[in-house]
């Protein structure tokens, strides 16, 4: 099976389990009130990237931003997190009247001001019901070069109230018109632990493939610390460091080699809300060797989200991998391009 059919394989098993999940979902007795008056009655999903999803019975799912929410109440138990980092968990009320929510916690009531929320997850007992993500398929096709490109990539995501784990992978295949195929693929899993005062910790494992840099097989596992310097309803922008073990298993060569690297990064990502909505998301990772002297890899990602209909959205993505001492000898210490594609999220 290529690695184009595995990653296809393994997403859509994990779609079919959550189509059976759907079935058992909260009833839908949330009330969230409007500033203009208005009343939508369903279950409340989330609130994430300055947009509350509510799920109805006769009009699907309805997001409302944000800034038009007077008060809402719910019998059921939601995360909520604020500016300032804090996390809170509980039923919620409106008994404090509009622009504020009343939290009921295991010890303690306390009132929230709407402005000071930044993210509501709900609190599910089901593994998954607390699943969500997207997949997205490309193919391009050149007739003067006679290079074809097709791509895929998903990503699933599964959050508690101090956890949240994130299975991700993409494959991009080129064929050219001397029949000749390149392939790069990368499937990871990471654990983010969330502490007080926006910080986290994270840890990751990772496999990962690349022809135009001669790597057959890399795998990674490491950990890191990092933390949020600024978290809003429409942006985030996060640093990260610790460190990585590789391995890495070279084309046309029996020899492999193990490596201790350093982990730095940041992460920034951009919610333009109004309709269409758009996400902008940044990402840049280093990795300094500690057993290979005057070695750095970096990895930097750009993507940029255009929702076209309800879950139906166009991916731009640009993407650049570099290795300053390949260790196949490569010519080439970079790999990158740009990518579009097609994508839904659920």
């Amino acid at each position: 099976m290529s690695k184009l059919n595995f990653l296809l394989a393994l997403h859509l098993g994990v779609v079919l389990l959550l189509s059976a999940a759907d079935a058992i979902a909260r009833e839908r007795t949330d009330v969230v009130w409007l500033k203009n008056g208005d009343r939508v009655t369903g279950e409340i999903k989330e609130l994430e990237r300055g947009k509350l999803r509510v799920k109805t019975d006769s009009m699907g799912d309805v997001y409302i931003e944000w800034g038009d929410i007077a008060t809402f109440n719910s019998v059921f138990a939601f995360q909520f997190e604020l500016l300032t980092g804090q996390r809170f968990t509980g039923s919620v009320s409106n008994e404090s009247g509009a622009q504020t929510i009343t939290m009921t916690t295991a010890q303690q009531k306390i009132e929230l001001e709407l402005d000071s929320v930044v993210r509501i997850s709900q609190i599910e007992s089901s593994f998954w019901q607390r699943l969500h993500g997207s997949l997205s398929f490309g193919y391009n096709f050149t007739k003067a070069s006679d290079v074809a490109q097709t791509n895929l990539s998903f990503s699933i995501d599964n959050r508690t109230e101090i956890r949240k784990h994130s299975l991700s992978g993409s494959a991009i295949l080129t064929s050219d018109q001397a029949s000749q195929s390149t392939q790069s693929s990368n499937l990871s899993f990471d654990t983010t632990r969330f502490r007080s005062n926006r910080w986290f910790n994270l840890y990751v494992a990772a496999l990962e493939s690349n022809d135009e840099l001669g790597l057959d097989l890399r795998s990674s596992i490491g950990a890191g610390i990092g933390r949020f310097l600024h978290q809003t309803d429409h942006s985030e922008f996060a640093l990260v460091g610790g460190a990585l073990a590789t391995y890495e298993q070279l084309q046309g060569q029996a020899s492999s080699q193990e490596n201790l690297e350093g982990l730095l990064g940041l992460g920034y990502s951009r919610f333009l809300y109004d309709d269409p909505m758009i996400d902008l998301n940044v990402s840049l990772l280093a990795y300094p060797s500690f057993t290979t002297s005057g070695r750095v890899r970096a990895q930097l990602d750009i993507n940029l989200r255009w929702e076209l209909i309800k879950d139906l959205y166009w991916d731009l993505t640009y993407y650049n991998t570099y290795d300053s001492d390949p260790p196949s000898g490569s010519l080439s210490t970079n790999d990158y391009g740009v990518v579009t594609s097609l994508g839904w999220s659920y």
